[in-house]
């Protein structure tokens, strides 16, 4: 009995003192002794599979549960010569600490792996190895992706392959709904393996195998091994001079399939994690004031609120102070269920001042410009939740679920004054103050089913989507109109515009998929979509004693509500064999538009349309490093509610506008190519080219009043004010090529990336009953260098153009050439016992567009000290705009004018901050 028990006791002790072992241990540098973070560690048994890990922080590298045995470890740092070693695994831990020898010529094997993986095609995806690009401790997402080539870093926004970004993903889920801004700013570099560009398809597309041209581009977040468990993040604060301060932070809480992420921020310098999404609602009025093609351009004057543009202040200037609070939740409930929700509230407070000054062009109306001044305050609040909810039925059939609902409110204050000058003299101008208060929420959701039979290649998928919005505004503005000649005449008036717009949108598809042989799949579809949009909007004049606003006027008011169906249905074939991918497709679409006015009068519209949108995709994939695709898109676009309504819009009167309900539907073609290149020596090359078609395109036609006038629909037009309206006009077109070439720069321990993009655009216009074409030619040369030394210095430096040259069909002459310049520096080296320096230098200038040219320089620069175990706690002195020339100033082009305007910024400050990592 005795015998059975011990022998029992030892069959349950042994193998946990069997598999009891670990081996650990740093790894350093070997001259200096600091750790060297993020080193690949391997360990191979004498017969087994290579198991890997990264080093923290602190160099520190651990492998659990081990066999006893001999074992070969082997420890890669880019830069430094690898270790190779075998070590004994007995019944005790084993701990082995390694000084790496840095690698003085920058050759041998050590060089060549790292170029290796530096980024590498992999089907639809170019991979980036993260570790093939060095940034300091403590760096961002954002700034680790600004290193790799093809890749741009600009003003809140992100370019890879010549394309926007429009969605981030973490490990193939998404963080945040996708939302790039808080995803690139709140993780950390060294948590990230490798980053995946590529364009993501619909999930019907994903689920079929057939590309419906419903694709983004998309950038995946791959984490590393060692921080798919755990907790990390980090927290800081701050407060300086100009009562300027900053708190905030993140914590992810990563366990397996559960990941909860929290972050949270408050700030007055211009520090905005939020995206235009946010916005949507309350400017969905304004959107749809848009012209395809328009080159950034909008009305010089209508006051504040015109472009959601303000609201992203730290791009184009002003001073906002931010508040944001977000929740992410990604996990597993049991095995058929994945879930994914996110919420996020954001408050901001715009303060700006902005001067913006138009130019016509000669061509067009020789010496008339229009300047102003603008100064508003703006508070916009936002709510916004989605989720998603992924049920795998079985094996053949799936639902996924996804509700989104957001709200959001608007506030602002404001006053203006907008004058129209020739030759440089003021003929009239417009003093304006106005309040505004604007509520909006918008609720939807989609659903798709899926379905595979039990035949290979057949498959059966259904969506719906539908989406309720709903905007309320109230504006109240005090005008004072001026006409200057031989005596000056003086208005004085105001208004209250109360605008209602509901909008309710729905659409479905069903898609089936047949495999015909081997080689060949067939594919066809069937999509509907309704939506219904009442705009009602309704213009008062405050009485001429007191402030009451009880007088309608009825040539600035409307009623309208348009309906609009499109039935749609398609076939494609794609062929797929070894290295070739095609795609052929095309859709039959017939879609009614019914738009009916109640008010002032009834009047009714009624259009047909039917169109035919052929699409190809040819993938040919050479080999592991080099790629080519070629697409072709046909698109239809419907004109908008507010496009179509003629109701006079005279936000500014110096500047009118209104709808056209003769406007007919845009047709949009466009073929792109693109070729990539990944060599195992660490060299990237991506070429592109492309071009746009628009058929219909929606342009401006606009004329300048001679005299005092009025307009058909009974509105006033004074004298040197201006009145657009959109009509349809063929000949748009536009050309798109971008090339970069990147490679590691061994001398200097750094990757060099060069690129040039040149862009074509031919621009419709009708000016005072004259069609012209506005023609613009871009060309936009750069260079980076970003060092890839180590984690403890680096530094990047960079120089663009933006060469344009503008060009009137009318004249044939250049009419509003500019060039902007911008040379940047940056570098960042933590050095003895934990101290930190960092600095920024910019150089930019404007030239061209007037008499003087606008430049300035920007330096930023901080001294800090790292402290506590591992460094994880930093507390910093930072100086912004040390010389005082900060500056924000754009330039931009429209059909026949061209806009310098200069905006409010931050003035130069010192502020003291703390920061603490959590690992």
């Amino acid at each position: 009995m005795m015998k059975r028990m011990i022998g029992v006791i030892v069959c349950i002790i042994l193998p946990a003192i069997v598999w009891a072992q670990h081996l650990s241990g740093t790894v350093t540098d070997k001259k200096s002794g600091e750790p060297l973070f993020s080193a690949t560690v391997g360990l191979t048994p004498e017969s087994g599979k290579t198991v890997y890990t990264t080093t923290d922080l602190a160099g520190w590298y651990q492998f659990k549960k081990l066999l006893p045995g001999e074992y070969v470890l082997q420890v890669s740092y880019v830069g430094y010569k690898t270790y190779k070693n075998k070590v004994r695994v007995s019944s005790a831990s084993a701990m082995v600490n390694i000084s790496m020898e840095e690698d003085i010529q920058l050759l041998g094997q050590v060089s060549v792996n790292g170029r290796a993986t530096r980024a590498e095609q992999k089907g639809d995806s170019l991979v980036y190895n993260a570790e093939a690009f060095k940034v300091l401790q403590g760096s961002t997402a954002e700034e680790l992706l600004a290193k790799m080539p093809g890749v741009v870093v600009e003003g809140g926004t992100v370019q890879a392959q010549g394309e926007d970004v429009k969605k981030v993903l973490v490990d193939g889920k998404e963080f945040f709904d996708g939302d790039i801004n808080l995803a690139l700013k709140n993780l950390p570099a060294d948590i990230i393996a490798s980053i995946e560009v590529f364009d993501k398809k619909s999930e019907q597309a994903e689920f079929t195998g057939f590309d419906d041209g419903e694709e983004i581009k998309t950038i995946n977040i791959v984490t590393k091994s060692g921080f798919k468990e755990g907790t990390f993040g980090e927290v800081y604060g701050g407060y300086g001079t100009e009562d300027r301060y900053r708190v905030g932070g993140n914590v992810n809480f990563f366990d397996g399939d559960r990941r909860v992420s929290v972050l949270g921020m408050s700030n007055n310098v211009n520090q905005q994690n939020f995206s235009q999404e946010d916005l949507a609602g309350v400017m969905a009025s304004s959107a749809g004031k848009g012209r395809g093609g328009r080159r950034k351009g909008g009305k010089a004057g209508g006051g504040p609120g015109n472009s959601a543009n303000n609201f992203m202040v730290g791009n184009l200037g002003g001073v906002t102070a931010s508040n944001g609070l977000g929740l992410n939740y990604v996990d597993q409930w049991g095995e058929k269920v994945k879930v994914t929700g996110s919420y996020f509230f954001n408050q901001s407070v715009n303060n700006s001042e902005k001067i913006p000054d138009r130019y016509l062009f000669d061509s067009v109306l020789p010496g008339m410009s229009y300047h102003e001044t603008n100064s508003s305050r703006m508070e916009n609040w936002n709510h916004r939740f989605n989720m998603k909810l992924d049920y795998q039925i079985d094996k053949n059939n799936s639902l996924q679920i996804r509700p989104v609902i957001s709200f959001q409110n608007n506030d602002m204050t404001g006053m203006w004054l907008g004058s129209n000058l020739t030759d440089g003299a003021v003929e009239s101008e417009v003093e304006n103050n106005s309040y505004s208060d604007i509520d909006a929420y918008s609720v939807g959701g989609s659903m798709i089913y899926r379905h595979r039979f039990p035949v290979l290649g057949r498959t059966l998928s259904v969506t719906f989507n539908g989406t309720m919005s709903d905007k309320v505004g109230d504006v109240y503005s005090d005008y004072v109109n001026r006409q200057y000649g031989e005596q000056t005449v003086e208005e004085s008036y105001g208004q209250y515009k109360a605008t209602a717009d509901k909008q309710y949108m729905w659409n479905g598809s069903l898609m089936f998929t047949e495999k015909l042989t081997d080689a060949w799949q067939l594919q066809t579809n069937y999509r509907v979509s309704y939506s219904n949009v009442d705009a009602d909007r309704k213009v008062y004049e405050r009485a001429a004693v007191g402030d009451l606003y009880e007088q309608l006027d009825e040539d600035l008011s409307n009623v309208y509500e348009s309906d609009y169906l499109t039935h749609s249905g398609g076939v494609g074939l794609r062929f797929h064999q070894k290295q070739l991918n095609v795609m052929l497709g095309a859709d039959f679409q017939y879609s009614s538009l019914m738009g009916n006015q109640y008010y002032p009068v009834y009047e009714d519209l009624n259009k047909k349309y039917f169109s035919v949108l052929p699409s190809a995709t040819v993938r040919y994939t050479l080999d592991r490093s080099n790629s080519f695709i070629l697409r072709y898109r046909s698109r239809s676009a419907s004109p908008s509610v507010t496009d179509l309504q003629e109701v006079v819009d005279n936000t500014n009167p110096l500047f009118l506008t209104s709808g056209n309900p003769e406007l007919d539907q845009q047709i949009n073609h466009s073929l792109n190519l693109r070729y990539i290149r990944t060599t195992s020596s660490g060299h990237t090359f991506i070429a592109m080219a492309g071009a746009t078609f628009q058929q219909n395109y929606v342009a401006d036609s606009s004329f300048v009043a001679k005299e005092d006038m009025v307009l058909p629909s009974g509105v006033e037009m004074e004298k040197g004010a201006q009145y657009t309206k959109p009509v349809n006009l063929d000949g748009y077109y536009s050309f798109q090529s971008m090339l970069t070439y990147g490679f590691p720069l061994d001398i200097i321990r750094s990757n060099l990336n060069l690129s040039i993009a040149a862009n074509y655009a031919n621009v419709p216009t009708i000016f005072d009953g004259m069609k012209s074409a506005t023609r613009e030619l871009n060309v936009i040369p750069k260079i980076i260098i970003g060092s890839n030394i180590s984690h403890n210095l680096d530094f990047t430096v960079s120089y663009s153009a933006t060469i344009n040259k503008i060009f009137n069909s009318l004249s044939g002459a250049a009419n509003g050439d500019y060039t902007n310049h911008l040379a940047a520096a940056k570098l960042g080296w933590t050095f003895w016992k934990g101290f930190t320096f960092q600095t920024t230098f910019n150089y930019i200038n404007y030239a061209g567009l007037d008499e003087s040219d606008s430049d300035y320089f920007l330096w930023n620069a901080s001294i800090g000290k790292k402290f506590l175990k591992h460094n994880q706690a930093e507390i910093r002195l930072e100086a912004c705009d040390l010389l005082n020339q900060n500056q924000a100033f754009l330039h931009q082009i429209g059909s026949n004018y061209y806009d310098y305007i200069n905006y409010n910024v931050l003035k130069p400050y010192l502020m003291l901050s703390f920061t603490y990592t959590i690992r």
